[in-house]
């Protein structure tokens, strides 16, 4: 386990300690060293709301300290944080702040190197794509430091199986549901996790810790069947290095709490992936997520993020023919997809590869960017869109379409019981020529969504529709 000490402070005091590798801090002195994390809660009953975590952590010896007056038993530091929302057009959109203190017994205490300060900032936000910012001010010596996130995107709740709010954590501790936390902002179901932002640990470390919730457990009444998790650490790869053992659980209700502890100690430095599979025998559902993990000695020198886009590990290099294929589907034109065809398997690898440089946004770089997130809207469509029980044809639905040619929508409407006529789903691009609007609908009501609206040329058009859409808008005008 990490050498920590975990003193117990008075209300709204938040100082947690424990051995994490020395980080070097940025450059300045007047710079904060932050490390900000992000946690996502698509709840079902918040229904268009999903739930936004900010947990984040600073290095406590660059904070400053002072003795409120003589009979004070410490030392205080005093921090102030916030996280500001931003939609597509740059503009707030929400905001949420604290003011915290941090105790030590003595100043010597203070200057100890390798112990962190905790807290986390949460706010609600409906399904689109944001980014946010988030600045801590030393209140006593005015330093700042911060992190900015370039894409938060926040997914609309699902209706089948779904494993959210995952993270990885220094610890974990059930506390009840009615007991007083005074080092967590955001209690989650009665236990009080510790979150590690980056995902980054020590390799003195010999356990982690996960949290999660699952949602959407079909009911059972008089069964007693369990759902089951399975765990398993991966390689860059995707190739399995250590089983971190299954487990079977009661069902509590259509919702569940993980919360688990896996030994680390067999594991070596280097980047990784925790795969966490949750199956529900009753519904016969299952869903995958995975979450980056990496360890780093304690004399690395520089922080080693667990983050493939940031790594020189290429997922595209793990692809079959096909999936190259696929990927290029709606970007190549007629007489692209004829060059391809005539070509064998190893022209073709030429032809795909050619293309891929020569359309690379920023060749001054050793990754494509551009490719990166066609994979990653491949690979969102086939987990979300896909009617086969494989997973693997979700890019090729009317959905996927849409989703694969312009990524995620900056605004969705998702009807699932209508007035009248069947369930669908309003997809809105407001930078696309000058707004794109998709209406999908669910024709047999079995989750399967067909285009049946667009205002964009060469789409299907349908003026009832299009009337349908207007009147809704001024009815909530």
């Amino acid at each position: 386990m990490s050498r920590c000490l975990f003193p117990r402070l008075s209300a709204g005091v938040l100082s947690l300690c424990l051995f994490v590798p020395n980080f070097s801090a940025q450059a300045g002195e007047q710079t904060l060293t932050v490390y900000g994390g992000l946690t996502l809660f698509n709840r079902p009953e918040f229904d268009t709301l999903a739930v936004v975590e900010f947990p984040f952590s600073l290095n406590r010896q660059e904070l400053e300290f002072f003795k409120p007056d003589t009979s004070a038993a410490g030392y205080f530091a005093r921090v102030f944080a916030q996280i500001t929302l931003y939609g597509i057009d740059g503009l707030p959109v929400d905001s949420a702040n604290t003011y915290f203190s941090v105790a030590v017994p003595s100043m010597t205490e203070a200057a100890r190197p390798g112990y962190k300060v905790f807290n986390s900032l949460v706010l609600a936000a409906p399904p689109g794509v944001y980014s946010a910012h988030l600045k801590v001010i030393d209140a006593v010596s005015k330093n700042e430091g911060g992190a900015f996130y370039a894409r938060v995107v926040v997914e609309p709740p699902r209706r089948t199986l779904a494993i959210g709010g995952k993270c990885l954590a220094y610890d974990i501790t059930y506390v009840g549901d009615t007991a007083f936390v005074p080092v967590n902002k955001m209690p989650k179901n009665g236990f009080d996790v510790l979150c590690n932002p980056l995902g980054v640990f020590s390799t003195e470390d010999t356990a982690i810790f996960l949290y999660a919730e699952l949602y959407n457990l079909a009911e059972a009444p008089g069964e007693a069947a369990d759902y089951q998790l399975e765990y398993a650490a991966l390689d860059p790869y995707g190739t399995v290095v250590q089983s971190l053992g299954a487990k079977h659980r009661p069902r509590p209700g259509p919702s569940a709490v993980i919360a688990e502890r896996f030994d680390i100690s067999g594991l070596p430095e280097g980047p990784y992936q925790l795969r966490i599979v949750a199956s529900d025998p009753v519904s016969g559902q299952t869903d995958t997520q995975t979450i980056a993990l990496a360890l780093v000695s304690p004399s690395a020198g520089s922080l080693m993020v667990a983050d493939s886009e940031q790594s020189e590990f290429d997922p595209y290099d793990t692809l079959s023919l096909q999936v190259k294929e696929n990927l290029v589907y709606y970007l190549l034109n007629p007489e692209e997809k004829k060059d391809l065809k005539r070509l064998d398997p190893a022209g073709r690898e030429i032809y795909l590869g050619r293309y891929w440089q020569q359309s690379d946004e920023d060749p001054l770089t050793t990754v494509i960017e551009n490719r990166l997130e066609v994979i990653r809207r491949y690979e969102y469509c086939n987990r979300y869109f896909s009617t086969d029980e494989s997973g693997t044809d979700g890019w090729f639905t009317d959905r996927g379409r849409i989703y694969m040619k312009y990524g995620p929508w900056d605004d969705l409407d998702d009807i699932q019981q209508p007035l009248e006529g069947n369930p669908y789903q309003v997809w809105r691009y407001y930078e696309v020529r000058e707004g794109a609007v998709f209406v999908f609908e669910d024709l047999q009501g079995v989750e399967v969504y067909t285009l049946v609206h667009s205002n964009m040329e060469g789409e299907i058009y349908n003026s009832d529709w299009n009337e349908r859409l207007k009147y809704d808008y001024y009815k909530h005008d």
